[in-house]
This record gives C-alpha cells, structure tokens and sequence, in this order.
C-alpha cells in the first residue's frame, strides 16, 4: 500500500494538533536535512543517470505542557533521467518513511508511549506501524517495553495490511554496562511467519578492554542464530599507543526458506532461489586487527580476516596493511595510505588506496582519493572456470570541495572518475570511464 507517508504525517499532525500547544514555553525543533544531486555518464554510450535524494532527520520536542514530541526520519529518491541501469538498480521515484510517530513521556509515572512507524533498536531494529510503550524503573536505568501493530513492507516502506509485528523487550544500563533482550513475532494473514530474540551488550570488563555483541536467533523452523556480531577491543592501559581487536561475526538466510517470508523480507537480487527455497548460505567470519601510533600523529595498522560459506564449503582470506598520518609533513593534512590482498572465494584480487584531506581554514576543506583494483577468477583450469573467466582493473580519481558556510548550512561538491578495463572488454570493446559528479547540501537546525 503506498503512500504511508502521506497517511502517517497526516495521523501525527492530527494528534499534535488535539493535544493543544504549550502554555508559556517554546517548541524545540532540531535536526537536519540533506540534499543531495547525482550525475553519471560514461563513454561506452550507456545512458546517464541522474537521481536526487532528500533526506529529513528532525524531531520537535515540547509540543504540549506534557512535552510530547515528534520525529520524522524519511527519504525521497527521485530518478530524474529514469535510466534504471546497471550501475544503479532499479532506482524509482519513492518516498521512504523510516520513522515517523508521536511520543508521550512519563505519561502515568516512567511510561513512555510512541504511536506511528518506529524503529525500536532495543528490540533489534523491530519496525512497527503502531504502538510501543516503555516503563522505565530504577532510576532510570532499566525498562522493559511491549510494542504492537502493522509490519511496513521492507522493500518498498509501504504500510502492509496482511503482516503484524508484536514484540517484548527490556534494556539494563550500569556504569561500564548496556545490554538489550528482546522477543520478536511476525504474523502473516492469520499464521505465524517469523518469530526471534534479539540480544545486544556492551560492557566494559576493565581498564581498556571492551566487549559487545549483537545476536539475532530464529525459531522458524528450529533455532538458528542467523546474526552475530562479536567485537573484544583492548588497549592496555601501560602501553596506550597500543590497540587490539577480534571481532567475529555470522550471517545466514536460513530465516528465509519460508518462501513467504522471503518475498516479503529479502530482494530477488540478496538470495539465492532455488524453486521455492532459498539455497542455504551461511557465512562466518573472525577479523583480528591491531594499531599502533608512533609519535604523536603517526599510525600504522594490520589486519587479517578469515570467512567461511557453507553453500559450497569455500574459504576466503584478507589482509589489509596501512599507515595513517593525521598532520603529514607538519602541514596539518591527514593521509591514508593501505594495501589489501584478498584470496576471495572465486577470485584473487589486490587493492592499493591513498586518502587525502586537509582544512582550509575554519569554512573549507579538501579531500582527494585514488585507488587500484586488479582482480581475476581463479580455477581457470577448470570447465567452470573457462566458462566464467572474467578479470578486472579499475583506477578510481576522485576529490571533493567542502564548504561551511555557516554553523548551520553546509555544501559539499564530489567528483570521481573510474576506469574500468575488463578481461571481456579487452576481446570485443574499448576500456570503460565513468564520470560521477554529487553535490550536497545539509541544513542542520
């Protein structure tokens, strides 16, 4: 169902406006809104493309004695030139509402209620057309909250008629310690179609050493834990130029065999279909990587990553070495410059990339990029690897111009240009340049 947008904004101001404005205290509104214009064209005769963004992240607090409050956090993309190619997707003039509700604090003791689309991060970014309400207790340093009602269409942020959402979480906040459960349900025209918890922590367990972790389990069809996201981050306190981290993490779509769910969570274009199910794909991952600053600007970082896919059993490697100046040569401009080999699952590839950026004073800066790309499939040997023999190089030039104007305006002007030569290109056509130019302009208020 389209235009929610329409229909939740008109359900906020219908509710401010029969709440009545403040006595003798002013609206506070803050927030910020970007605009930003895209071009790009090459030289192979494909079609431009030209698409613009509108991007609104506010929030008006003390509408009534009771400081009820709204926030709207939405988007608009518009093709302009309607090229929809390659490069871009099937891009199409929508709006996007992620969030747009009306909130009541403390409004019996410590409860909150929120009505409209919310996005609930304490319940592991559960969506819901509808109600949340949230006690808090314990000074308020703890909560456990219920939300209920429509689940929007994750594609197209439609307000969906035939999905609900209902869920139950909790937080716990102490000095050193912030942890989040939750228990999430999806029903679809009558029938329960996902149902998972959702657990989230950041602690510290002492002087420079930090944990976190974010976990999502499925009960679809037995418990599957298709998300986790594991960091422990170390600096010790006798060596403080010195920085460690591991981080691990998980993702499956084994969620989504359910051929419903699938077409109402996942793009075509995210999983891999087989008749009415979904090719089981897991992938894992372990990440350790270390820093260390010489001097009082200079740093020099590693890292190594490990992944694993349990479709076909593959294994892929990464290492990633670099050096970062934060006032090269004195002059007070911050560089970057690292190198990447990865031994993909299907391909072997290596990247060389140097990042610029220098003030200009208090109102302007710069930045410049380059980067090298080479990468080829590997198996050529094989009957799969002669079919599907594809290598590519690309060179990416770029620069961006930045103005403050004011505290509150900001213009920002971007240009890349990238060659691309491919193995295929090479037999039957010339090299490919693309030129890409964004302009953006923030207003924050």
């Amino acid at each position: 169902m389209r235009g929610a947008g329409t229909a939740l904004l008109g359900a906020a101001v219908w509710v401010v406006a029969g709440a009545g404005p403040a006595r003798g205290r002013e609206v506070d509104l803050g927030g910020r809104v970007t605009l930003r214009g895209l071009y790009s064209a090459d030289d192979g005769g494909n079609p431009a493309v030209g698409i613009l963004f509108l991007d609104t992240d506010a929030r008006a607090e003390r509408l009534t004695d009771g400081d009820l409050r709204l926030v709207l956090d939405a988007g608009f993309v518009l093709d302009a030139t309607d090229a929809r190619e390659r490069r871009f997707g099937e891009t199409e003039s929508l709006d996007q509402v992620r969030q747009l509700y009306v909130e009541q604090p403390k409004l019996i003791g410590g409860l909150d209620v929120a009505v409209g689309r919310r996005l609930i991060h304490e319940a592991g970014n559960a969506w819901v057309d509808g109600v949340d309400a949230e006690l808090w207790f314990d000074a308020g340093r703890s909560s456990v909250g219920l939300y209920g009602g429509l689940a929007p269409d994750r594609i197209d942020y439609a307000l969906e008629t035939e999905q609900q959402a209902v869920g139950l979480y909790g937080t716990f906040h102490r000095d050193g310690l912030d942890a989040s459960l939750a228990y999430n349900a999806q029903v679809r025209e009558g029938a329960l179609d996902r149902h998972f918890a959702f657990n989230r922590v950041h602690a510290r367990l002492g002087e420079g050493l930090y944990v976190a972790s974010y976990l999502l389990v499925d009960f679809v069809g037995g418990p599957n834990v298709t998300t986790l996201l594991g960091s422990v981050d170390y600096t010790p306190p006798a060596a403080p130029a010195l920085n460690v981290a591991l981080n691990v993490s998980r993702y499956s779509v084994e969620r989504y065999r359910d051929q419903a769910v699938y077409r109402n969570v996942v793009e075509p274009n995210q999983a891999l279909v087989l008749g009415d199910e979904v090719v089981e794909l897991v992938y894992d991952r372990a990440r350790l990587s270390g820093s260390l600053r010489v001097g009082r600007s200079l740093y020099h970082y590693q890292a190594i990553e490990y992944k694993h896919r349990s479709q076909d059993g593959l294994d892929a490697w990464l290492y990633t070495i670099g050096l970062r100046d934060d006032d090269f040569l004195g002059w007070g401009t911050r560089a970057d410059l690292r190198t990447s080999f990865k031994n993909n699952f299907q391909s072997d590839s290596y990247l060389v990339a140097l990042d610029l950026d220098h003030d200009l004073g208090a109102s302007w800066w710069l930045a410049g990029r380059a980067t090298w790309f080479s990468g080829r499939t590997v198996g050529r040997a094989t009957e799969r690897g002669r079919t599907f023999d594809e290598a590519q190089t690309i060179l990416l030039l770029g620069g961006t111009v930045g103005w403050r104007a004011t505290r509150h305006h900001r213009f920002d002007l971007d240009y890349d240009g990238v060659l691309e030569a491919e193995l295929q290109d090479a037999r039957n056509q010339e090299d490919l340049f693309i030129h890409t130019v964004m302009g953006r302009y923030g207003w924050l208020f």
